[in-house]
Formats: structure tokens, sequence, C-alpha cells
């Protein structure tokens, strides 16, 4: 098959990627072999990499997970840590890197401003403190007590060997907020001697990552996630915990929202434009304009698409009014006079859908979604609810477009719902309970079970998401002879996310040592 074909089809270049993938296992066990421990750790950061970016039907690696406890042993042959003579308060946060935009920065300085009882340090294994330090500041900038520390180093055994001389077991908690190809803290948190327990925050929830064996509680940011973890990761129910997005919100339910005497429907909705790219099943924009055809009274608002973009052009209307990028004073004002909200496909937003939410704004999800773009376990009494066709989507929303009532009911309804599993005082609610059981457990290395691979619909979309390209020969350079040609023999089965050698980097890899 050519490399055009792989491309194309989604099947072929998701077993293509999960061929190379289990190669890759190979060739880190070999590393290890040959006590090559840097550039095993290395080279087990690159698999998880690769099994990331580019999907590979794996969702977890118990060969990896094993590989990096034997590695921890090797560096720690008589690791200790002093043990927690009491409850201290402390808290520590585990990142890999933290920025000024995105998610999962936020739920970290989230769960900060919302936990002032505690002491709280954050750690990054690849900032400086000073990087750190000025991410806080932008984040939280009237939050003074808060301690900023860094094992960023050139090595990652350096990396390591900083982390373990911390006093671990004098916090009470460690949250690990860390990306899905951290490899030293899952040596670190290997250890026996640990026992502060370890809660992990899947905020990468859709692909493949490191930590199971380490983790003590999974904190799920989806519900939904909890059931299809307990299958794809082997993460039984009872690890696992729902912690939603906490939704903090300054708007006052009861303002007036702006009045349209023109009997206008405004609908809304909100996502980053690649989430709206269509394919084969989904269509957002032909939607959107068959609503407004269907119905003159519609004018449909869609923030994050540009005008000028080719998809907009092709769906052009005076009634669909794209706006790029807005603030978020400018979205806030959208907002005020919107009447129904419309989840995007085939790629959901979630935290845009729960904030017009809490405004009692009614919304329609995703039809048929995969399991990726599902933020609810479906609840009937609520009215949350995902369509199961295209069908019932258009019926759906056309009558929340025509019935008022219908829509004021749905509002009430939906509003509820959030208020009850996303406000700010939930989360802080259920973080309580979590601190509680978490008094009561130590920590512990989980044996992880056997790899499944998984080739349905909800890979193959996540096969086409993303993809990014590597060195095949990165970090075996000082292998023997034999684990060399281990390394060359792999590389005769081509994968297109995968950059070789020519013959004479080849004849310099075999005999530079």
């Amino acid at each position: 098959m050519t490399k055009k074909e792989l491309h194309i089809d989604k099947e072929q270049l998701l077993n293509s990627n999960r061929k190379y993938f289990d190669s890759c296992i190979l060739i880190a066990q070999r590393l290890f072999k040959e006590e090559l421990y840097e550039d095993c750790i290395n080279y087990i950061e690159k698999t998880a990499s690769f099994g990331w970016f580019n999907f590979s039907g794996y969702y977890k690696s118990e060969h990896l997970e094993t590989l990096l406890t034997k590695i921890q042993k090797k560096i720690f042959p008589l690791s200790s840590q002093p043990k927690k003579k009491e409850k201290t308060n402390k808290i520590l946060h585990i990142c890999s890197e933290i920025y000024t935009s995105g998610g999962h920065s936020k739920l970290i300085y989230s769960w900060i401003t919302n936990d002032k009882l505690k002491k709280h340090t954050i750690l990054s294994t690849r900032l400086s403190v000073d990087e750190i330090a000025a991410i806080s500041k932008f984040h939280l900038p009237d939050f003074n007590d808060l301690e900023h520390l860094s094992v960023k180093s050139p090595s990652k055994i350096e990396s390591i060997k900083l982390l373990n001389q911390l006093p671990l077991n004098e916090y009470d908690v460690i949250l690990l907020h860390i990306h899905p190809n951290e490899t030293i803290t899952s040596i670190v948190l290997s250890q026996e001697a640990i026992t502060t327990p370890v809660c992990f925050i899947n905020h990468a929830d859709h692909v493949f990552w490191l930590g199971t064996s380490i983790s003590d509680v999974v904190l799920q940011i989806r519900e939904s996630n909890i059931s299809i973890d307990a299958e794809r990761r082997g993460i039984p129910k009872e690890r696992q915990l729902f912690l939603p997005i906490p939704v903090m919100s300054s708007i006052n339910i009861n303002e007036k929202p702006t009045i349209d005497h023109n009997n206008t429907i405004n609908i809304l909705s909100t996502g980053t434009a690649y989430k709206y790219k269509p394919n084969e099943q989904y269509n957002f924009l032909r939607e959107a304009y068959k609503t407004i055809e269907e119905n003159p009274e519609v004018i449909f608002n869609i923030v994050g698409i540009n005008p000028d973009s080719s998809y907009a052009q092709e769906y052009q209307h005076k009634r669909i009014i794209y706006h790029g990028i807005v603030s978020s004073s400018d979205l806030a004002e959208l907002e005020k006079k919107t009447d129904i909200y419309v989840e995007g496909f085939p790629m959901a937003s979630f935290t845009a859908l729960l904030q017009t939410a809490l405004r009692k704004i009614p919304f329609i999800l995703h039809y048929k979604p995969l399991p990726l773009f599902k933020l609810f376990s479906e609840n009937k009494e609520y009215c949350i609810r995902y369509p199961e066709d295209l069908q019932e989507w258009r019926q759906t929303l056309n009558k929340l477009i025509r019935e008022k009532k219908y829509r004021e009911e749905i509002a009430q309804k939906q509003y509820n719902y959030i208020l009850n599993n996303f406000s700010i005082e939930v989360w802080k609610s259920r973080k309580t309970e979590l601190y509680h059981s978490l008094a009561k457990k130590s920590h512990r290395i989980w044996q992880s079970t056997s790899d499944k691979y998984y080739n349905g619909d909800n890979e193959k979309l996540l096969v086409t998401i993303d993809k990014r390209q590597f060195q095949h020969y990165s970090f075996t350079e000082r292998m023997s002879l034999i684990g060399k040609f281990l390394v060359y023999k792999i590389s005769r089965h081509k994968n297109i996310n995968i950059n070789y050698f020519s013959k004479k980097q080849l004849l310099k890899y075999f005999f530079n040592k």
C-alpha cells in the first residue's frame, strides 16, 4: 500500500501505527537490557508521544508501564522516603508544562483558587521555577501563597533524582496534571516507599497516556468516561471519580436578556474552527443553512469560524453570521441575546456549552456522537439527551425554535442539571469528599491489565485528528551493533509518520559509537 493510500484508508493507517508502536516497545526493552537507562527513558517518552499524536489503537501500554517501574528499581535500588507523621494540608500539583491559555492549565489554577484552606505547590518537570511563577502570576495575579518547584534538567535521570529528593510523603495528596508522554512521574511514583495517594487528572481522556500503574484515583472530567476507561485502560470503576470541569459564572441569572421586538430567534454555536470541519457523516454548516431556510425568524451566530474561510464561503447566507474568534466580553454580549445553543459537530466544545447553560439557555447536543465527544451521561429527566440521528436532531431543533413554552421548560431542566453537576459549589463538595476518602488511602503500584487494540469508529476518527513526524533512530545511537540491527530491521516496515535515515546516514549510524 502506498503512502497516499495510507493517508486515505483510516483502518490501514491505524494498523500501521499499531505495528510501529509495538515495534517501539521491542526497541525500548532492548535499550533497558543494554542498561542504557537515560536513552531508554527518552525512547519511552518518544514512543508515548507517537501513541499520543499518531493514534495507534491503544489507550495505555502494560509493557511501557512495566518498563518504567523496572527502570525505577535500577535507579533507586535502595529507595526510601521519610514517612509522613501527621496531616499537613499540603497539596502537590505536578505538571509537565502549563500555559497562559488552555483548559488543562486553567484547571490547575481553578483548583487552587477554590481550595484555599490547603497549601499548594506547583512542580513542573519541563519548566523552570521562573517560567512557572510567571504563568501563575498571569492566572492568579493576587495569589501569593503558592510555592513553585522545578526538576527540569537536560538529563531525565537527573530530573528523576531531583524529584525523589523532595519529601513526597509530606503531602496529603499528589495531583498529576501531566502530559500523556510524561515518564518522570511514573518512575519516581512507582516506589513502594511512597505512601501519599496519587490522583491522575484525566484532561487528555481521548488519547493514549502513561500513568495507569501509579494512579490511585483517576479523576474524570466527563462522567461518561468512567465506564469507557474501565474497559479500555483497565482501571476499575472504584478507582475512578467524576470531578467535572468547575464552571464559575459571574452571570446574574435574573439579569434581563436583550429584548428583540421582531420575534427573532437567535441561535449560537461556539468552537474552534477545526472542530466544525465536515466529514462524510457530519456537516454542521449545511445543517445551519437548512435550519435558517426552514425558519425565517432564525439568525444563526457561529463563533470560531472566520467569514472568509472556504467552509464559510460555501454556506453564505445573510442570517448566518460568522464571528471568527471573539473576546470574552463580546461572547458574553452574544450569549445575552441567545435563545438556543447548538453544540457543534463533529467535535464538541464542552466549556462553551456549560457557560451558556448557566444563563438558562436551552441547548441541543451533538447527534449520535462518538464516545470521544460526549460530555454527559444521558439523563432524560433533565433533558440531557443525544439525538440518535440527524432526523431527530433536526426535529428537536425545530421544536425548540417554534415552541417558546418548550424552550423554557427545556432551559429550566437543563439549567438545574448543570447547576447540580458542574457548578463550583458542586465541585467543592466533591473535592471535599475526595480528600476525605484519600485520607484513608495509601499509595500503591497497580498491575496493568493486558493491552487491547481498538479500531472502531472512535479510533478511526482519532487517527485523523493529529499527525506528528518522529525520527526513527533517535535515542538508539549508543546501542550495540545487535541492538542497532534490530532498529534497522524494524525500519524496513515504513510508517508515514516516521522519518528514516538515508544510506549515508545509516553507515554513520552503524559505525560511529
